[in-house]
C-alpha cells in the first residue's frame, strides 16, 4: 500500500476511533441523569453502566478473526450502524430495561470501532511511525469523547440528553458515506484463519502481559469515564455542570498528553515515559480525593488524564510490531483481556463504598507500569 493510499485509510481509522470516542464517554455523561430519571441507587447503576464494557468486551472478540479473514471495509460500517442504533435507542429509551440494551448495543458495535480502528492504523502505518499514528489516533479519541461531556454541560441546562444523544448519532451516520469509497485493507487469511498459529500465539507470556497491562489501563479509563461525574455530584457536592466539566478535563487531559506524546517518543525510553504518566495519574486522583474546591478538582482530573495518555498507544504499538501477520487477531486477543479488565472493575465499583472510588483508580493504576515492567524486563532476558 502507498503512501498516498493509506492516507484515506488512516483517516478512516481516526474517524471511527474519534466515534468510539464518543460512545465510550456517552455512559459517564447520561449515567446521571439515568440516575435521576428511574431512581437507581449505586448497585442498579453498576449494573447499567457495566453494561457498556460487556458489550466493547464482544465487540473486541468479533472484530480481529473477522478483518484478518474479510478485510475491513463491511465490517466499520456495520459497526458505526451498530453503534448509532444503540444511540437512539439510549436517547429514546422509555424503562431501565431499554437503558441497559442501548448501553450493550452501544458498547458492542464500539467495541468492534475501537478494535478496527487500532488494527487499521497499525496495518497503515510502518515500524518507524506505528507509535506517532497510535498516539495521533488517541487525539481522536480525544475529540470524539470530549464533545459529549462538553455538549452536557453547555445545553443540560435548557435541554434534555435526548437530542443531545440523538444529534450525535445521525451525525455518525455521516462517516459511513466516506466508508464507502475507501479502499481498505484486504484480508490476511484467504483460506481461513490458521487456529494453531492462533493458539499459539495467545500462550506467549509478552502478548499476556501486555494485554494484562491493558487489562488495568482499561479497567480505570472506564471507571474515570463512568463514575467521576457521579463521585463528585454524590460526595463532593458538586452541581451536575461543574462535575461534567471536570470530566470533560480527563479527556482533554488525554487529548494532550497524546499530542506530545509522539515527541517524547523520539527522546525518551517507552518504559519510563509509562511509568512516569501512571504516576502522574495516581498524584491527581489523590487530589481529587483529598481536596473539595473546583479548581483543585480540575487540576486533578487533568492530570488523571494527562498520566492516563501513553499506556493504550505504547502498548498496542508493540502488539502491532510484533504480531503483524495476524494483527487483527493480536488486537482482538489484547483487547478482549482489556475489556474483562474494564468489565470487572466497573463492577467492582458497585460492591465498594463509593467514597473509596479514587483508592481504587489509584491501586489499579499503579498495577499498570508494574506489569509493563515485568514483560519490559522478560523481553530483555530474552535477546
Amino acid at each position: 500500500m502507498s503512501n498516498k493510499s493509506k492516507f484515506p485509510v488512516l483517516i478512516a481509522g481516526f474517524a471511527g476511533m474519534a466515534f468510539f470516542g464518543l460512545a465510550f464517554v456517552v455512559m459517564g455523561a447520561v449515567l446521571p441523569s439515568l440516575i435521576s430519571k428511574f431512581g437507581l441507587d449505586t448497585s442498579q447503576a453498576s449494573t447499567v453502566a457495566g453494561l457498556l464494557p460487556i458489550g466493547i468486551l464482544l465487540g473486541s472478540v468479533v472484530f480481529g478473526p473477522v478483518i484478518d479473514r474479510y478485510g475491513y471495509k463491511r465490517l466499520m460500517i456495520a459497526a458505526t450502524i451498530i453503534t448509532v442504533a444503540g444511540m437512539e435507542l439510549l436517547a429514546y429509551c422509555s424503562t431501565v430495561s431499554m437503558a441497559r440494551i442501548s448501553i450493550f448495543v452501544i458498547g458492542f458495535g464500539g467495541g468492534i470501532l475501537n478494535g478496527i480502528s487500532n488494527a487499521l492504523v497499525s496495518d497503515a502505518s510502518t515500524d518507524k511511525n506505528r507509535s506517532a499514528n497510535l498516539s495521533i489516533l488517541g487525539v481522536f479519541y480525544t475529540i470524539g469523547a470530549i464533545t459529549i461531556p462538553l455538549l452536557f454541560a453547555t445545553l443540560s441546562k435548557t435541554i434534555s440528553y435526548t437530542p443531545i444523544v440523538a444529534g450525535a448519532g445521525v451525525v455518525m451516520t455521516l462517516s459511513v458515506f466516506y466508508y464507502a469509497f475507501v479502499s481498505f485493507p484486504d484480508g490476511k487469511f484467504k483460506q481461513g484463519i490458521p487456529f494453531k498459529k492462533v493458539l499459539s500465539m495467545a500462550k506467549e507470556p509478552a502478548l499476556l502481559l501486555l494485554s494484562f497491562t491493558l487489562f488495568f489501563q482499561s479497567g480505570i479509563e472506564g471507571i474515570a469515564s463512568n463514575w467521576t461525574s457521579s463521585y463528585l455530584e454524590l460526595e463532593k457536592g458538586f452541581d451536575k455542570e461543574s462535575a461534567l466539566y471536570a470530566l470533560s478535563l480527563i479527556v482533554m487531559g488525554i487529548g494532550a498528553g497524546r499530542i506530545v506524546l509522539g515527541f517524547l517518543l523520539r527522546k525518551i525510553s517507552k518504559n519510563i515515559i509509562l511509568t512516569i504518566s501512571i504516576l502522574i495519574a495516581a498524584l491527581g486522583t489523590l487530589i481529587m480525593y483529598l481536596f473539595t474546591s473546583q479548581a483543585a478538582v480540575s487540576a486533578g482530573t487533568f492530570m488523571i488524564g494527562l498520566g492516563f495518555a501513553s499506556t493504550f498507544p505504547i502498548v498496542l504499538s508493540e502488539v502491532g510490531e510484533k504480531y503483524k501477520e495476524m494483527s487483527g487477531t493480536a488486537f482482538s486477543f489484547a483487547l478482549v483481556i482489556a475489556l474483562t479488565g474494564n468489565t470487572l472493575i466497573n463492577l467492582l465499583v458497585g460492591v465498594l463504598d463509593f467514597k473509596q472510588f479514587p483508592i481504587l483508580l489509584i491501586i489499579c493504576s499503579l498495577l499498570v507500569p508494574v506489569i509493563y515492567l515485568i514483560n519490559y524486563q522478560y523481553i530483555r532476558s530474552k535477546n
